[in-house]
């Protein structure tokens, strides 16, 4: 047994592979899954800084706490229990290679933990399971990093006009058109944080008023972080996102959605208390919060919280309400004096906690956040969608969370009711029905009076969990090591009128994919995705004093291929076609070939040629563009056109990194005769000592 376990260890001198270029790429491929399925205008930053965290401090199996192997995308509570089964027969795992002789970590699996896990000799910076312990002097000093980034970005528009090109300006703009961003970060995780970000968007003025709250940049977020202080696991002042259970209460965008994992993705990660690193806007609290520790088994959070959001705020002199916000602003742009006119307008105080229970593989958590809006909110003010809109000066929002393992049964929900008296509730099971088979169902019912403002959970549309119901079941087959069947079908309805649905409506999703790999080295797979909701029939000749809705029907085949030549280059290409009928029928082809290529470990080179065709807006085709850490950019496509890009890393020395970005999209939006050119360019340098 010995014999063949020092046999994989030897892996690891034949599997190395550079950053940038497998295990570099393979977490950005997970995070675009996600994304191109996400509302438009979400920032994925701060779950790229998490996963892209991980990439550079990957995990040790034996060593690390249950709690941080759960977190890792790939695993789950049935895996877990495999591994610790293993290793206490076995003992310590000599590489990560010996875990494709446990059961149920396929190569499919395998290949997803990869970039976040590592096997090393045993070291006192080492944290394992157990009870806390007070770290070292040694351990701090060990784990300290500094970042200091800084990047400077501008896009130039250009319209056709009479055969000459002419820069398009945004008209009263209050600043110039660079968008720049800034950190600063002082890590020794998992003991100490502290960080300051910074960042302006195009258009956007540097000014100091701060009166107005406005310190140089339109953006600054900052926090200090302690933890694994004895059984003080964390305590933080400033910025911070807590996420928790489900997401019905605490959450902030960290989790999942429907996307090509129909099983995985069904869960919300618990990441419980984190220090904020993003620039999305009002996806975070302000303020301080802790978690502690009061046995092995009880943890307590609690976290106070008092920010700005940018908000209309209407005067009413008549009635009794002087003002009240009626709309929401969450793109967090400031560039004309309309923007700013609205820019932190609603001040929001809340204060929450949440005591955590878990023993072995179970655990379970109550919530409860208090909310208060000065000047009070009236979301429900307008369309007849909006019936339902909170209105008030508070809010309370409770819930029970669960997460429970049984044999190769996982359950996991959460429960929620807010003052409204609304109910919210979700509930999942995720079975492991065969050592090739996977299982997932999923039922949701959210009332159209549950006020959850800044949930986040698996559903038709996760960012507003309130107005749906529906059913998922999802499956993943694996027949044979090198094939992989995926397939997933959502039916839901919405209880009540939505945007452009003058009634209650229902829908349907439906998802196949096929996948197939060899030798981690050629990665193939096609896709099919189906969608259909019905909208109101838009029509400029057709009245009726009762609404008419009509199906929209939305369909996405994709073939795509991963081929890695060698370690150090990696081909990829993709064909999409996209359908979709309303009125009328449009379509939509993408076709894109992709090269990365990373020679030694001081450069690295990403190209991408893209060629595509819609004949409308909505059969829009998205796809993620590779970018510098703490960036993120996904564009949709539509019109007739093709675009190239070209993302270069050099590593200057060994503290000082440079990115050097340049794109061009060349198009013609549907129904216009005339092209236009969008230049976009990039540079950033990191520091990293």
């Amino acid at each position: 047994m010995v014999g063949w376990r020092w046999g994989l260890a030897l892996g690891i001198a034949l599997g190395q592979i550079l950053p940038d270029t497998l295990d570099g790429g393979r977490w950005e491929l997970q995070l675009e899954d996600q994304a191109e399925q996400a509302p438009e205008g979400i920032d994925w930053t701060q779950w790229a800084d998490l996963l892209q965290e991980r990439v550079s401090r990957p995990l040790d199996l034996n060593t690390a706490s249950d709690e941080e192997l759960l977190a890792l995308p790939g695993m789950t509570p049935q895996l877990l229990q495999a591994l610790r089964a293993h290793q206490k027969r076995y003992g310590p795992l000599l590489s990560i290679y010996e875990l494709q002789a446990i059961p149920g970590f396929t190569e499919a699996v395998f290949e997803t933990l990869r970039p976040y896990i590592q096997v090393r000799p045993a070291a006192e910076t080492d944290i394992g399971s157990g009870l806390p312990q007070w770290p070292t002097w040694t351990q701090i000093k060990a784990a300290q990093r500094f970042t200091w980034i800084q990047r400077l970005q501008r896009t130039i528009v250009f319209t056709n006009a009479g055969g000459r090109w002419q820069e398009e300006r945004l008209p009263r703009a209050l600043g110039d058109p660079y968008r720049l961003y800034q950190r600063l970060w002082f890590q020794a995780l998992p003991y100490l944080s502290v960080a300051l970000i910074a960042e302006k968007d195009a258009y956007e003025p540097l000014r100091w008023t701060a009166s107005q709250r406005y310190y140089g940049y339109d953006f600054v977020s900052g926090h200090i972080a302690v933890g694994r202080l004895g059984p003080l696991r964390r305590a933080l002042l400033g910025d911070y996102v807590l996420q928790v259970g489900q997401g019905l209460v605490f959450a902030r965008g960290l989790g999942f959605g429907k996307g090509g994992d129909p099983i995985l993705t069904l869960k919300q990660p618990h990441y419980g208390l984190l220090p904020y690193s993003s620039v999305n806007e009002y996806q975070f609290w302000r303020g301080a919060a802790l978690t502690y520790l009061f046995s092995p088994q009880w943890e307590l959070t609690a976290m106070v919280s008092r920010r700005f959001y940018d908000a209309t705020v209407v005067e009413d002199t008549v009635a009794e309400v002087l003002a009240e916000a009626r709309t929401l602003w969450t793109g967090g742009l400031h560039r004309t004096r309309s923007e700013m006119a609205r820019r932190q307008q609603l001040r929001q105080e809340a204060l929450g906690g949440v005591l955590h229970w878990q023993q072995g593989w179970q655990r379970a958590g109550l919530t409860l956040l208090y909310e208060r809006f000065t000047p009070p909110l009236a979301l429900n003010t307008g369309p007849p969608y909006r019936f339902f809109g909170f209105a008030g000066a508070e809010n309370l929002i409770g819930s029970l969370y669960w997460d429970a393992t049984w044999a190769n049964l996982n359950f996991f929900g959460e429960v929620a009711q807010s003052r409204s008296g609304g109910k919210a509730l979700t509930a999942s099971v995720l079975v492991a029905v065969h050592r090739r088979a996977d299982l997932a169902l999923q039922v949701r019912h959210f009332d159209p009076n549950y006020h959850s403002l800044w949930g986040y959970t698996f559903a038709e549309r996760p960012f507003a969990p309130e107005n749906e119901a529906g059913l998922y079941i999802g499956l993943r087959v694996r027949p044979t090591p090198r094939w992989e069947i995926a397939a997933f079908q959502d039916a839901y309805r919405f209880l009540w009128y939505r945007y452009r649905a003058s009634s209650p409506t229902a829908g349907h999703e439906g998802f196949l994919q096929v996948s197939y790999t060899l030798r981690r080295r050629l990665h193939l797979y096609a896709r099919v995705r189906y969608e259909t909701k019905p909208y109101n029939y838009r029509s400029d000749t057709f009245s009726t004093p009762l609404p008419v809705l009509i199906p929209h029907q939305r369909a996405y085949v994709r073939l795509h291929g991963i081929y890695e030549l060698s370690p150090f280059f990696r081909y990829q290409a993709r064909l999409e076609l996209s359908g979709y009928q309303r009125e009328s029928t449009s379509q939509g082809l993408l076709l894109y070939q992709d090269v990365r290529w990373q020679p030694n470990f001081r450069w690295s080179l990403s190209l991408r040629w893209v060629l595509y065709r819609t004949t409308s807006y909505e059969a829009r085709i998205y796809t993620y563009e590779a970018m510098p850490p703490t960036t993120f950019y996904i564009p949709g496509y539509y019109g007739e056109g093709q675009r190239v890009y070209a993302l270069l890393r050099v590593r200057l020395s060994r503290a000082w990194t440079l990115w050097l970005r340049l794109g061009q999209n060349l198009f013609r939006p549907p129904g216009e005769k005339t092209y236009r050119r969008i230049l976009d360019g990039l540079i950033q340098v990191r520091y990293q000592l």
